[in-house]
């Protein structure tokens, strides 16, 4: 049974529940009416014998055998056809016998308030004796009900329900194996899914016919949104790999080409093994940038809180971290209020930092930055300006994806890696945000950041 399949159990286990609560059923309705058809045919028993005795003792003291022999039909209406009467004296010898439809055991005086139950000659029966005195007559009369009939129709009721029980255990099993295809189709339909989902690595979509709102169609939603989310993990997965080694070919060729030349000529040239390590230390701290940036964009899943941020003090924080770190910079502001986000203070920092960076790192004038911090009707808006060398237009939707870099040429000297944008939007989306870029070349980048607003009260 360890064996067997969901279904087969389900089918086995209803059938067989089924044929028992069917079967449990007749059985008590069976010794049920088994009871009541034998107090039935008892009480009808001592009905007669009660008529009997009452007949013949209220017709007088001068009523003879001769006149009961006389007058049969009298007693016949009392006896029914499954019954017979007999009139016995005191030495057990049959006087007179009414109706003959049942056989008598041998005569016993011993008188019982109960019927007995007796077999003669293969035939059931109730028996019983009382006691008469009627004319000059004094005995016992006799009475012998067939149990024939009642045991002949229990006989075709218990064939009957025996019948019924076997249709029962067979619609049963049909009946379950039914409602186990209906119930185990999605249940069969999911398996199938993690098969194909096995088979593919998660490349393929899920997809279910079962559409029913029930725990079931719960719970292949949940698969299905599940397998969304790790189908989406692992694409990002291969696309962070594919990604990750061929923007770190780059460096590693050089760093290879270097040391291959101290290995010919920088061993005894100090001008070339100092230029070549240099370079190669400069290719490594932009791979470790890369790698402190992918890191930033991995740790950015699950940042949603219920918390609210002012934007004022995070770009006040910006504004003194850059005066130490880059102090030919300027950083403006423009903001009149104080404006709350439902954004992590980290995050929000990330966001506005990666879009300066963005803007001094590519500008070949002194970097001039401006930000702005404006609502309309639903939404704060964050505008952040440059001075910068701009992006034409037909780059400006791609810039927000991982690694792309608006012109390698210029960028690659700049030490970008194509990540800065990727990680702001991405971000932003988090939050339920939007960005809109616009754009001169040769005059700078307008971002505009749009978040769900809180106003501090």
């Amino acid at each position: 049974m360890k064996n067997w399949t969901l279904q087969r159990k389900w089918t086995y286990s209803s059938a067989i529940s089924i044929f028992l609560s069917f079967l449990t059923m007749c059985i008590i309705l069976y010794f049920s009416l088994y009871n009541w058809m034998i107090i039935s045919e008892k009480k009808s028993a001592q009905n007669t014998l009660n008529e009997v005795v009452l007949f013949l003792e209220s017709k007088g003291p001068f009523l003879t055998i001769q006149d009961i022999g006389r007058n049969r039909t009298l007693l016949n209406q009392i006896v029914n056809q499954e019954q017979s009467i007999r009139l016995v004296n005191k030495d057990g010898i049959e006087i007179l016998r009414i109706n003959d439809a049942s056989n008598f055991p041998e005569f016993s005086n011993q008188l019982s308030p109960e019927f007995e139950r007796e077999v003669i000659n293969n035939q059931p029966l109730f028996y019983k004796v009382a006691e008469v005195n009627f004319g000059t007559f004094s005995g016992y009369v006799e009475i012998s009900h067939s149990l024939e009939n009642f045991s002949q129709v229990m006989r075709y009721i218990l064939i009957a329900m025996v019948i019924f029980a076997l249709i029962s255990l067979v619609l049963s099993a049909l009946i379950g194996y039914t409602l186990s295809s209906i119930l185990l189709k999605p249940i069969k339909e999911l398996r199938n899914e993690m098969q194909r989902a096995k088979q593919h690595k998660f490349s393929n979509e899920v997809s279910f016919d079962y559409s029913t709102k029930d725990e079931i169609g719960e719970l292949l939603l949940i698969y299905k949104q599940l397998m969304h989310e790790v189908s989406d993990t692992i694409n990002r997965q291969d696309e962070f790999i594919y990604n990750i080694s061929h923007e770190l070919r780059t460096p590693v060729q050089v760093i290879e080409g270097h040391l291959s030349l101290i290995n010919r000529w920088g061993k005894d040239d100090k001008e070339v093994l100092e230029e070549s390590l240099n370079i190669s230390l400069e290719e490594i701290q932009k791979m470790k940038k890369l790698k402190e940036e992918m890191l930033k964009l991995a740790r950015r899943e699950n940042t949603k809180e219920d918390l609210q941020t002012n934007i004022l003090n995070v770009v006040l924080l910006l504004q003194k971290e850059y005066e130490l770190i880059q102090p030919s910079v300027s950083i403006k502001m423009d903001i009149d209020e104080n404006y709350y986000v439902s954004v992590q203070q980290t995050a929000l920092q990330q966001i506005i930092r990666n879009i300066i960076d963005n803007g001094i790192k590519y500008n070949e004038n002194t970097p001039n930055i401006i930000v702005k911090v404006m609502k309309n009707q639903t939404h704060i808006i964050i505008t952040v300006e440059d001075n910068g060398i701009g992006i034409p237009k037909d780059q400006i939707s791609k810039i927000f994806d991982r690694f792309y870099t608006v012109d390698s040429s210029r960028t690659k000297s700049k030490g970008g890696s194509g990540l800065g944008l990727s990680i702001v939007n991405m971000l932003v989306m988090e939050y339920e945000g939007r960005i809109e870029v616009e754009s001169t070349l040769g005059k700078g980048t307008t971002f505009r950041i749009f978040f769900p607003y809180n106003i501090s009260g």
